[in-house]
């Protein structure tokens, strides 16, 4: 098996639950939803930058990139156009592997409490993913145009159903936007089944 990885870094997890937490970063090329659909991502998956630890890499070379990392996130893009399995046969039983997908992609083949998953809906999204993932992060006001993006109502209704469900503002690539954030702030305020993530890595200029 061979992944083809659009870089690798080690840095602070940003976002959601584990925000501040020291983590592994993989973020495997390709997307099977796409820039057409997220206009305003701020991600490069479309190849590989070597400058910037990426290439072709097996998983026994980036389990050892990882080395006495805890915490490895699998990202894009979407990971789950991959075969992760080798990827979690071979993590330490003290790693947390997380998945940050766009719950289009069944969670089925997943071995169960074998990562941390986070799901981030993108039109196309499976209400099953989005059931089953362990912490659901919904983008204000989305990263395209058009009906399909999850809602406030949305959000509310996953957190009604006991999901740890974060608002997210949608930011510049390198910078927090303020205006995004008050508003995130005050639906948070105003519906506290709800939580905050600011993207932390962009407050504090780090990768």
């Amino acid at each position: 098996m061979i992944y083809q990885i659009a870089e690798k870094f080690k840095s602070i997890q940003g976002e959601g639950m584990y925000a501040g937490t020291p983590m592994a970063f993989i973020r495997f090329v390709g997307c099977s939803v796409g820039k057409k659909t997220c206009h305003a991502c701020d991600t490069d998956f479309e190849k590989m930058h070597s400058f910037r630890g990426g290439g072709e890499f097996t998983p026994e070379q980036l389990m050892e990139w990882v080395g006495d990392y805890e915490h490895v996130c699998l990202t894009g893009g979407e990971p789950l156009d991959q075969d992760l399995e080798p990827l979690i046969v071979l993590s330490r039983e003290d790693v947390v592997l997380h998945i940050e997908t766009s719950g289009t992609k069944s969670l089925a083949n997943l071995p169960e409490g074998a990562c941390w998953v986070c799901v981030s809906p993108k039109p196309g999204y499976l209400n099953e993913s989005v059931e089953a993932a362990d912490e659901v992060k919904v983008i204000v006001p989305g990263l395209g145009s058009g009906p399909d993006w999850p809602t406030l109502q949305d959000a509310l209704r996953w957190a009604q159903m006991g999901k740890r469900v974060y608002l997210q503002p949608r930011n510049g690539r390198f910078d927090v936007d303020p205006v995004m954030l008050k508003v995130v702030q005050d639906a948070v305020i105003n519906h506290p089944t709800l939580k905050l993530s600011v993207q932390l890595h962009k407050l504090l200029k780090v990768q």
